[in-house]
């Protein structure tokens, strides 16, 4: 009798029902149409059976009948369930090749029985006695492996199996798992425990395979073991395939783990899993090390990586990503394993699945201290630069000045001197004294027209004035300062009424006055903490004219009626020449340019652009 567990109890229930499942659904239903040969049927289904299994096509030739020409013999594929990453070689059999059944099965009837229900389900299956000789083997594992019961049975000792000797089917096992299989399966025969090992089998194509075998005992009534059954599965593709994903793992990790980045991961809620080594190395600690009791994983570790100046932005920026899946981007401030703080570009994405949940957060920080000390270097070189060229230019425009006022001035000294002499005299000249004094005047308005010429740089003047749209002009300029506003972490709100007519302006110096003002405030705002530098800029009709109103979240004027002064400063290597340009070029647009400081704090700048003809107000 067999009993329940040698069924494969909890083992081939589920395997079945999946594999009959499969078979309904399989097109065409080849095995049960009538045309096909009735001994043919069975290898069909059992090649099904098997492909569904092992995830192995399989190829079996089987006959069909042809109205003109009788039974004629055809291939056909079984294909697995699913689809595999690693290539398939699919397994032929052919059901005419040499294959046998014994003579007798002796006291394997049972076990015979319970092999061909097995056989039924997973398509292969096989019996043997209690001494080890097979009295039923599947014709496909026969064939396909090239060997009959006859060459699985041959002595190739004098000793019995459980006697530490060896039969034919040795062959088929390849040589370096053959002693420990063998060992085990005599073990589990002696005690008559079930058998479950894996090892390679040695196919008719000369290539050495991966089976799972379960191996069951067969008992009579007084629970002698009177045979074994079981069958092999064929696990050479999961095996492969899962050699090939922990080696797809492991180039993934080795990828991640030396990547030139600072890289790591977060679950879902937000809690930080993997630091790459590159991280760990900058940090000077792992993912676990800052963990503190009743503190969350990611406060208790931005705590003692970020700058504290930078805590709250970094907490702000972080939870708004996690809550709305948003990417995180942000330049921050970031202790290094030695204490010093750098510079880090540091960026987070979701990684989702298929239906769009969130099922990772993925971050890489870029160590771009070396990059930011540069440019602030580089910025550093321009402003010497540029305050050497405001020294050249002022020392340039000195000697012009002395030059060109120098000769009227030496003429009027040379004729004062010349008069003095013609009123000397013991009889004055008094006709060529006039001659003198009135040369004296000449010379005197020649100095006063070079210095008007002078005063005409900061005076009331523009240049040809044409159609401009406000916009893309504010849209050039905030390019232009688009590195200063990063570098300070200054924000700009663009305010430009919808439909602003074109305005009729001299472009550049236009654009310049907007320059001047906006780098002013964002010198003004230096010192004011990261997330407070703010700039305002609004422009709408008023009163037939375009008003522009630029405010800024700064300390404000120290002095608002005066700023506009030409030579009034409060900068230390100031000329105090800037908004006094500004305010001569817009006046020269025929509108004032008007500073006052706002409350709570800050400063504003108010001014006037005429319309283009043909404008609308």
């Amino acid at each position: 009798m067999i009993e329940p567990a040698g069924l494969f109890a909890g083992l081939a229930i589920g395997v079945a029902m999946g594999a009959l499942a499969w078979r309904r659904h399989a097109e065409p239903h080849i095995h049960a149409d009538e045309a096909i040969h009735p001994g043919d049927r069975q290898a069909i289904a059992q090649a099904e059976a098997r492909a569904f299994c092992s995830g192995v096509p399989q190829v079996v030739s089987y006959r069909q009948r042809s109205p003109r020409h009788g039974w004629r013999w055809h291939k056909y594929r079984a294909e697995p369930a699913y689809s595999s990453n690693v290539t398939v070689r699919p397994l032929v059999h052919d059901p005419h090749e040499d294959w046998a059944l014994a003579t007798s099965l002796g006291e394997t009837g049972d076990a015979v029985n319970a092999a061909k229900i097995i056989e039924d389900v997973y398509g292969s299956a096989f019996a043997f006695d209690a001494e080890g000789r097979f009295t039923y083997a599947t014709p496909m594992a026969q064939t396909s492996l090239a060997m009959t019961l006859d060459d699985f049975n041959e002595p190739l000792s004098d000793a019995a199996f459980l006697d530490g000797g060896d039969l034919g089917w040795k062959k088929g096992v390849h040589p370096a798992d053959y002693d420990g299989a063998s060992a085990e399966l005599r073990r589990c025969m002696r005690s008559g425990t079930p058998f479950n090992y894996e090892y390679r089998v040695l196919r008719a194509t000369g290539e050495y395979v991966w089976h799972r075998f379960a191996i069951r005992p067969a008992r009579a009534d007084d629970g002698r073991v009177t045979g074994w059954y079981g069958t092999g599965f064929d696990v050479d593709v999961f095996r492969r395939t899962d050699a090939a994903l922990h080696e797809s793992e492991r180039s993934l990790r080795e990828l991640l783990e030396t990547a030139p980045a600072l890289i790591w991961c977060m679950t879902p809620s937000g809690r930080p899993i993997y630091f790459s080594r590159h991280m760990r190395e900058f940090l000077g600690f792992d993912v676990a090390a800052k963990d503190e009791p009743d503190v969350p994983r990611l406060q208790s570790l931005l705590g003692a990586i970020i700058h504290p100046d930078d805590l709250d932005r970094v907490n702000e920026r972080l939870d708004h990503s996690l809550r709305t899946g948003a990417p995180y981007a942000l330049t921050h401030r970031q202790r290094r394993f030695d204490g010093t703080f750098r510079w880090v570009e540091t960026r987070l994405a979701a990684m989702r699945d298929e239906a769009g949940e969130i099922v990772q957060w993925n971050g890489v920080c870029l160590d771009i201290d070396d990059q930011i000390r540069a440019q602030d270097e580089l910025r550093q070189a321009q402003d010497k630069l540029a305050k050497a060229g405001e020294a050249a230019s002022l020392a340039q425009l000195s000697a012009s000045i002395a030059h060109e006022v120098n000769q009227p001035l030496a003429a009027i000294m040379t004729n004062a001197q010349a008069c003095q002499r013609w009123l000397a005299g013991d009889e004055p000249n008094i006709a060529r004294a006039r001659g003198i004094v009135d040369r004296i005047v000449r010379s005197a308005e020649s100095a006063a027209d070079i210095v008007s010429h002078i005063r005409a740089l900061f005076q009331k003047s523009a240049g040809p004035r044409r159609s401009t749209d406000l916009g893309a002009l504010v849209g050039e300029v905030r390019d232009l300062l688009a590195e200063p506003f990063a570098q300070s972490r200054t924000s700009l709100d663009i305010r430009l009424a919808p439909g602003l007519p074109p305005v009729a302006i001299d472009a550049v110096q236009i654009q310049q006055v907007f320059v001047n003002i906006l780098r002013n405030a964002i010198e003004a705002m230096a010192a004011s903490p990261e997330g407070s530098r703010k700039l305002r800029l609004e422009g709408a009709v008023e009163r037939g004219r375009i008003r522009i109103d630029i405010a800024d979240t700064g300390p404000g004027l120290a002095d608002p009626d005066h700023a506009l002064e030409a030579f009034f400063t409060t900068k230390v290597h100031g000329m105090g020449m800037g908004l006094a340009i500004c305010r001569s070029i817009v006046e020269a647009h025929g509108g004032p340019l008007r500073a006052n400081n706002v409350e709570p704090t800050g400063a504003r700048f108010t001014f006037t652009l005429p319309i283009a003809k043909g404008g609308e107000d």
